[in-house]
């Protein structure tokens, strides 16, 4: 369905898109009139849909407002077609991270947020480089860190403490799901719950795949 909206309203849009594209964390709710309006905001919906995009409601430090992703249609293709993949230590650096920084501490109560995002307990190149990866070198770490916060997947905290960074705000619901299965695949890989996951993964990589022209147009 083609919205028709007045010139005025086109560039509200527009404008709210564009923010939503750019941002380094979220968009708040009554900074741009179209995402204020149920109406507009619908609209700005649809023209993040046509690029294979989707609109994020998110809270974040008692902050309300949205951001915007690939919807897991067009991540699932991407991915498939080996578009936008981090390098392999790339993902083990930050699976790392993620570890130390969201799941070890809200595992022990020190972190109560659904978010990815925390503003600590944070970690340290050291701590990073006495993980149990033997693949992850020194010579490795600095550089794949450099990436990963130029990415805006990590970023530095107080003290030089790294972090979550912002983009991890852009996933949607399911991808942030499979983000969690993947750490429990790492961290216990011969659990009950590690082979749930991986049976599901395995019944879902064997079923048809569509791919809904208007889900990826751009």
């Amino acid at each position: 369905m083609t919205e028709t909206l007045s010139d005025r309203e086109e560039t509200l849009v527009l404008a709210a898109v564009a923010a939503l594209e750019t941002a380094d964390g979220l968009v708040p709710a009554d900074a741009f009139p179209a995402l204020a309006d149920d109406a507009l905001r619908a609209a700005v919906a649809s023209r993040l849909r046509a690029a294979g995009r989707t609109l994020i409601a998110r809270e974040h430090r008692t902050i309300a407002g949205y951001t915007s992703g690939y919807d897991d249609t067009t991540a699932r293709k991407l991915a498939a077609d080996g578009i936008g993949l981090l390098p392999e230590v790339d993902r083990a650096v930050l699976a790392i991270v993620l570890l130390r920084t969201v799941a070890i501490p809200r595992a022990g109560g020190k972190h109560h947020s659904t978010s990815w995002l925390s503003d600590g307990p944070g970690t340290s190149i050291a701590e990073l480089y006495r993980n149990d990866d033997p693949e992850v070198t020194y010579g490795l770490l600095r550089p794949a860190l450099r990436r990963l916060k130029a990415r805006r997947l990590l970023r530095t905290g107080y003290r030089g403490q790294i972090l979550p960074g912002p983009a991890l705000l852009r996933l949607t619901d399911a991808q942030s799901a499979r983000l969690w299965e993947d750490l429990v695949l790492v961290t216990l890989p011969d659990s009950l719950y590690a082979d749930v996951i991986r049976r599901r993964r395995e019944r879902q990589e064997t079923a048809p795949q569509s791919w809904p022209a208007e889900e990826v147009e751009s």
